[in-house]
């Protein structure tokens, strides 16, 4: 479990209150509640009254840069100057909190990605796998399996709390049920933060890259994949629930 996947049982637990809904519905509450949570906590972490005078005071700047009209460049400096170190200031003073305050919310959507972004396939569904390089497996058990072209499997995916192992010549280098996800591949450094929940491919196994065919979930009926996805519907509702609380609130 990598880092941002610490809260997941939290959600699990709390999705189940949203169980009645749609999954469409279901994800749409959970941006809204991202949007929420992460502008609340962005307010209470920045100083708004400082960052409130500093947006009046670059907007007094620019307009006095804006509105010149003298022919001197040596009086112009001052007011560019001025201008962009208040601008800096500004970026200075919200970076810090708009950080600390993502955090929590990406946490949140590594959770999304995982519980919204493929379809589960049913116990008994045959799917398609393909393995990088070409490696001769042995299946357990080895019914669940047939072999097509070198490098590719059909594989019937297993009934819930079993899982499929796939050994080569070194060891067991995968399986395949523990987790949903459409690669497994070794451990990579930016797995500490985020895991893959599909599990990994054993280092010293002479695989490099497993790919199941998994049916990723479509939330809209229209425009390329990444909107039909979950990523265009959540983002979408992220934004407007951002928005929204940032205007009824007057975040700075």
């Amino acid at each position: 479990m990598g880092l941002f996947d610490l809260p997941s049982p939290i959600f699990d637990q709390l999705n189940k209150l949203l169980s009645f809904l749609p999954m469409t519905l279901q994800l749409i509450v959970w941006a809204c509640v991202c949007g929420i949570v992460s502008m609340y906590l962005y307010k209470i972490m920045s100083a708004q009254e400082a960052i409130g005078r500093l947006k009046a005071e670059s907007i007094a700047a620019r307009k006095a840069l804006s509105g010149y009209e003298g022919t001197e460049f040596s009086e112009a400096i001052p007011l560019a100057v001025n201008v962009l170190k208040l601008s800096g200031t500004h970026l200075m003073r919200v970076t810090l909190p708009a950080i600390v305050s993502s955090l929590p919310a990406l946490s949140l959507i590594v959770w999304v990605s995982n519980n919204y972004g493929y379809e589960a396939p049913a116990s008994g569904d045959i799917i398609a796998v393909s393995i990088s390089p070409d490696t001769q497996l042995t299946w357990n058990p080895a019914s669940s399996v047939l072999a097509g072209n070198p490098g590719e499997y059909e594989v019937t995916w297993p009934e819930v709390a079993e899982k499929i192992e796939a050994a080569d010549q070194q060891s067991t280098a995968f399986s395949i049920g523990t987790g949903l996800a459409p690669v497994i591949h070794k451990p990579l450094w930016w797995n500490m933060l985020i895991a893959n929940p599909a599990g990994y491919l054993d280092e010293k196994s002479t695989i490099e890259l497993v790919q199941l065919e998994l049916t990723p979930h479509e939330y809209l009926p229209f425009g390329p994949d990444w909107l039909r996805e979950w990523p265009g519907l959540f983002f979408i509702a992220l934004i407007a629930a951002s928005l929204a609380v940032k205007v009824i609130f007057k975040i700075n």
